[in-house]
């Protein structure tokens, strides 16, 4: 009897990562992974050439092996039937309205009705509960990178909850609470140069714009958990997303202003496929 191995895959904004899980006896056994950047501004043929360079690079090892698919991607987006629905989005816009379950069917030797997709941010926060141990709590999910996701696990499912397109200020939530409403801070103080929040955290000789932006994304994250998320009434809430991996420049600020347990992701991808896996209980 083959191995019935699963293919997990995390689409973001800026990376996408891919690995192979096996299940024995009821649980899942990773295997192998691969991660890469992805251009999410790029044409359709390049972005699907970086997407399909990592998850070819799993495939190959188990070839036919491979009976499921799962994949996380964000929104806006059709997950039962797998089209792009992200626009004005900035990211992804070349692939709106494709037919993305078409292309993996195309690509990959596996039935239509054992890929699946999910969304980003129920995905995080899947692994996390896996992770910390919070099956039996109420959690809320924040992914803090290149948009806001957001997702909520009520002790026995997870659903998006889609506040980066949330009312928040004179926009929506992602304008502010993002890499790009970072940036654009910034820029707004007459700070120009500054491409990605990695050389703003790593830049000693940015000490004052870090703490700058990282100013505005503490106050602007109070007032958007106050305003969105303390009336779930929650039991805590889990920060993730690459922004999060700086959470000593920003988190200290928030939870003197917020009553509320507040986890760190773990950032281990394996978390999120192991939570990607074991959510599927018909594989």
């Amino acid at each position: 009897m083959k191995d019935k191995i699963v293919i997990c895959i995390d689409i973001g904004g800026s990376h996408i990562a891919a690995a192979s899980l096996k299940k024995e006896f009821h649980r899942f056994i990773p295997i192998k992974k691969a991660k890469g950047p992805v251009d999410s501004a790029a044409n359709r043929e390049t972005i699907l050439a970086q997407w399909d360079n990592i998850i070819q690079s799993i495939w190959d090892v188990h070839n036919q092996d491979i009976q499921n698919m799962i994949i996380a991607i964000p929104g806006p987006f059709d997950y039962e039937n797998g089209i792009c629905l992200m626009d004005g989005m900035h990211k992804y816009q070349t692939l709106l309205h494709m037919d993305i379950k078409s292309h993996f069917l195309t690509q990959y030797a596996v039935p239509s009705e054992n890929i699946k997709f999910i969304n980003d941010a129920e995905a995080f926060l899947l692994g996390e509960i896996y992770h910390h141990n919070l099956q039996k709590k109420h959690i809320v999910g924040l992914s803090l990178g290149t948009g806001l996701g957001s997702a909520c696990y009520n002790g026995s499912e997870v659903k998006d909850l889609n506040y980066g397109s949330a009312p928040f200020r004179a926009g929506i939530a992602e304008d502010y609470i993002s890499t790009r409403g970072m940036l654009e801070y910034l820029r707004q103080q007459g700070i120009e140069g500054i491409v990605h929040i990695k050389a703003l955290v790593d830049t000693e000789t940015l000490a004052n714009e870090r703490a700058a932006a990282f100013s505005f994304l503490a106050k602007a994250l109070v007032d958007f958990i106050k305003l969105h998320i303390l009336p779930l009434k929650p039991d805590g809430l889990i920060l993730g997303g690459s922004i999060a991996k700086a959470h000593h420049l920003f988190l200290p600020a928030v939870q003197k202003e917020i009553d509320i347990s507040i986890y760190i992701a773990s950032f281990n991808d394996w978390n999120l496929f192991l939570g990607l896996a074991t959510s599927f209980s018909n594989l």
